[in-house]
């Protein structure tokens, strides 16, 4: 059964539940769709961990879970048509359908609200910029055959790393220096026009004594509203005390951990919470929230430098589309 349950900032997800058939023991729970621009998201949440391998143009292969689904996306989605997952030997192929030129895809572990996923990232060309150019006729094209060169072999698609980095279209937020700061002019000397013959004593003006006006009191930096604003996560204290047990009684739940950090920041143990996260990102480099936590406790000490460069690790993760359009906005105002 196939629902369509979010559309939200522009950005269309598709959430799908679909029942592994004949799996032993392990399951697909989920499959989410995503798109934004030229880039589309497929996430699947497994039982377990699913292992996905790429074995061809938008061929992919679901090793472990029998699955059999077939969705049409031809009225929802721009980049592709649809896609189908059919039983395979020792598990299931994934074959997406695309309508533009794909540049390239790659799959890479993710967090699909709270829950480990696999994701496979889809990047597509510009269909209107590809037409202009072939359109455009060479020089070559306008010579006689004889005195035409042979066109060189053309060179092969960059192959993406094996880390996962950002498009080159997607832009990087510059660090911006202070604003130069002019030094005041120096007042220039008058020359007296004639010599004083004897010194003339002003009446000295009375000196008042001026109070100093009091210093606006800073504002308070509100953590547990910007985890909300930015995360959607709510730290209550019954957000927070479930956290903590959740984490006393399986030390490897790493979402709980998490919260567990974001809670310790909110209360005000700041160097605590840190390193709760800083822990976080040891076992999982590519956990966006830890990051957004930590630039988070940067902004809370006054190092905006610090927070732009974890919020810019937060989005090479890279986050959810609307997660990702948050932090960019939290960029924009620092």
């Amino acid at each position: 059964m196939f629902k369509n349950t979010a559309i939200a900032a522009g950005i269309a997800i598709w959430a799908l539940c679909a029942t592994a058939l004949g799996a032993p023991g392990q399951g697909l729970d989920d499959v989410q769709v995503g798109e934004k621009g030229l880039q589309t998201r497929i996430a699947l949440i497994c039982d377990g961990p699913c292992g996905l391998e790429k074995r061809g143009d938008g061929i992919f292969f679901l090793r472990g879970v029998t699955a059999d689904l077939s969705l049409d996306l031809s009225t929802r989605s721009r980049n592709i048509a649809g896609f189908t997952m059919t039983p395979d030997a020792e598990g299931s192929l994934l074959n997406v359908a695309s309508r533009r030129i794909l540049e390239y895809a790659n799959t890479k572990s993710c967090t699909i609200a709270g829950r480990p996923a696999t994701c496979v990232d889809l990047f597509y060309a510009d269909a209107t910029a590809r037409q202009a150019e072939l359109a455009t006729p060479s020089l070559a094209q306008n010579k006689p055959a004889k005195e035409a060169a042979p066109e060189p072999a053309p060179k092969p698609a960059p192959k993406p790393a094996l880390r996962e980095s950002a498009p080159d279209r997607l832009s990087r937020f510059a660090s911006l220096g202070p604003p130069e700061r002019l030094q005041p002019p120096t007042p220039a000397r008058l020359a007296s026009v004639r010599s004083v013959q004897k010194p003339v004593e002003a009446d000295k003006p009375v000196i008042r004594e001026e109070k100093p006006l009091p210093s606006p009191r800073p504002q308070k930096f509100d953590y547990a509203g910007q985890v909300e604003a930015l995360l959607g996560k709510t730290l209550t204290p019954g957000y927070c005390a479930s956290a903590r047990a959740t984490l006393q009684s399986d030390p490897w739940a790493l979402g709980a951990m998490v919260d567990t950090g974001l809670c310790q920041a909110a209360a005000g143990k700041s160097e605590e919470a840190d390193a709760t996260l800083a822990r976080i990102l040891e076992y999982t480099p590519d956990n966006y929230e830890a990051y957004v936590g930590r630039a988070l406790i940067a902004l809370q000490a006054g190092e905006k430098s610090v927070a732009r460069r974890y919020f810019q690790n937060a989005l090479d993760a890279p986050p959810p589309m609307e997660e990702s359009s948050r932090i960019v906005a939290a960029m924009r105002g620092l």
